[in-house]
């Protein structure tokens, strides 16, 4: 049985606590819950994932005992294959959020705000923030049914000014699609080294091993041993070229194997043109309405992201977007801790109010 003062100092210090606001009135630091999230936007999806969401949100020192304070609230989106705990339990350099942004705070280095992480994971192992009849609507989960259920239970500040979103790989993804096309709820956006936001056909950033592994799936229970890079392809075409007549996957792609062969299937390979660097252009008015932030290691792994966050960077500028880019030494994930602490979290806590 642990002793009185062992029970003290493990909250002191803070394992992740799932408490009542009112109960953590004797905790000098901010506190940490696991809600469960309705989603209706999910509801029916062909995959048959949950419609109720768990999603980890937390709480600054101030929230328990400033009953009439609101606080700016930042959306943090999770990467592939990961769910509302990545940003929590150390896989990033020993990252905890609450741990962070308390630190931050007590330094005079961010104002105080709410972070909330869904979990984002599906069968595909990644919902990328995207709607879909096949993965159901990922997008208005976020901004409408995570955003509103935060204003309904939290003391957030309930407008634009006080919303950003944020994340890291397909995280980034969503915070920028999602972001650009909701500037009526969020007000600024920081992507962490986005993936995926132009080509993944062979042309681009896809393999061919790894289409001619997808091809090959007939089953569900095939899908886990497949690889990471092989499900990252699948996951997109469950949004790009979704397909409700084509189970058990119940999406087309762009693929077919004939022989040894793996030959192009031009009607689908043409909805994927539809990615994020394709959509830009046509969001301006959106996104000269918000502040934007992306970074990228110059040393990734994903060779296509910090290519996509130069170009991304470039065409920002030339339509007279207000931004700022930055390439770092680094690799997909080693400086994301840092990153978050030193960049993202302070970026929001200028531009929230």
């Amino acid at each position: 049985m642990l002793s009185h003062r062992t029970f003290r100092i493990l909250v002191v210090v803070g394992a992740i606590q799932t408490l009542n606001p009112a109960q953590s009135s004797a905790q000098s630091g901010g506190i940490t819950h696991v809600d469960s999230v309705p989603a209706p936007s999910l509801r029916n999806n062909l995959l048959g994932d949950a419609d109720i969401r768990a999603a980890t949100v937390y709480l600054p020192p101030s929230y328990s005992k400033s009953r009439g304070k609101r606080y700016p609230v930042v959306y943090l989106l999770h990467g592939f294959g990961a769910d509302h705990r990545a940003f929590m339990k150390g896989n990033y350099q020993d990252l905890n959020v609450r741990i962070s942004m308390d630190s931050l705070i007590k330094a005079g280095l961010s104002r105080e705000m709410i972070v909330v992480t869904p979990n984002a994971r599906n069968f595909f192992d990644g919902s990328f923030y995207t709607n879909s009849v096949t993965t159901g609507n990922w997008e208005d989960f976020i901004a409408r049914d995570l955003v509103k259920y935060m204003d309904r239970h939290y003391r957030t500040i309930r407008n634009p000014s006080g919303r950003g979103i944020a994340g890291h790989s397909m995280g980034g993804y969503g915070a920028l699609r999602v972001g650009m096309n909701h500037p009526e709820v969020f007000s600024a956006i920081y992507a962490l080294s986005p993936c995926c936001l132009g080509d993944y056909t062979v042309a681009g950033a896809g393999s061919a091993r790894d289409w001619k592994i997808d091809a090959s799936l007939t089953d569900r229970s095939q899908y886990a041993k497949a690889g990471f890079l092989a499900n990252l392809l699948y996951a997109q075409a469950g949004f790009y070229s979704p397909d409700p007549s084509n189970p058990p996957f119940f999406a087309d792609l762009p693929y077919r194997i004939e022989g040894d062969s793996l030959v192009l299937v031009p009607e689908v390979a043409a909805k994927w043109a539809q990615n994020p660097m394709s959509m830009f252009a046509a969001h301006v008015a959106q996104l000269k309405r918000m502040k934007i932030a992306l970074d990228a290691g110059r040393e990734d792994g994903f060779k296509d992201i910090p290519v996509n966050v130069q170009k991304l960077d470039s065409l920002l500028t030339s339509m007279g977007v207000a931004h700022t880019a930055e390439l770092y030494d680094g690799n997909h994930g080693d400086k994301f801790r840092a990153r978050l602490e030193s960049k993202a979290f302070p970026f929001f806590s200028r531009v929230l109010h």
